[in-house]
């Protein structure tokens, strides 16, 4: 449903520009998850796209948006480089209504700071089991969705947790096969990111609606 709707406001109005050259994967100190996930350089685009707009709309007094219809134009920047063209779409969905929400809400653009977080110590570097980063990928989007569930429940009193002490279980293939190593590498770093989107999404009202 969520992918159905990105798609529809896209096509309405969205001129992906596929560039070869994306200045987010030069970016100091993040452009290694970026290289690594789908999902997080989605999720970078998506980000700056509802923070703007969102900054620009509680500028000129305009009433909060509250469903993803609402948006037009916007400027996904996706190149089929970039991997997964589904994935990408989830993180660019997932970084539009944080970044949105952050942008009305006049707080920092904080995505920047998040990411390079979760690319620390981060190898640029392809594995035999991994060489294309699927399962780190995979991980990522597990445990951004999982994190994101954790840091919106009332158990939760922070909103930044360290990466480091965050458990893996991969739920889609047994302990020691190839990329299990690197799927729980990326869990743990999609978990932190989720985990802060959100317990800051947390206010009555803070989430945009799919429908309605």
């Amino acid at each position: 449903m969520a992918r159905l709707l990105l798609i529809l406001f896209i096509a309405a109005g969205v001129a992906a520009t596929a560039r070869s050259q994306d200045l987010h994967l030069s970016e100091s100190g993040s452009a290694a998850v970026l290289s690594h996930s789908a999902f997080a350089h989605g999720y970078r685009h998506g980000y700056e796209e509802g923070y703007h707009t969102g900054n620009a709309d509680v500028s000129l007094g305009t009433l909060q948006r509250r469903r993803l219809k609402d948006f037009h134009a916007l400027k996904l920047g996706y190149s089929p480089e970039f991997g997964s063209r589904k994935v990408f779409e989830r993180g660019f969905l997932a970084g539009l209504k944080v970044g949105y929400v952050d942008g009305y809400s006049g707080r920092l653009f904080r995505a920047v700071d998040t990411l390079r977080s979760v690319s620390a110590s981060l190898e640029d570097t392809h594995s035999v089991t991994d060489a294309r980063f699927t399962h780190f990928d995979d991980g990522f989007v597990s445990g951004y969705n999982e994190g994101f569930d954790r840091g919106g429940s009332d158990q939760s009193s922070t909103a930044q947790v360290d990466f480091h002490f965050v458990g893996c279980v991969n739920s889609k293939e047994q302990n020691n096969l190839p990329g299990e190593e690197s799927y729980c590498e990326g869990y743990r770093r999609g978990f932190v990111l989720g985990h802060a989107d959100g317990f800051l999404l947390r206010p009555e009202g803070g989430r945009l609606e799919a429908s309605k």
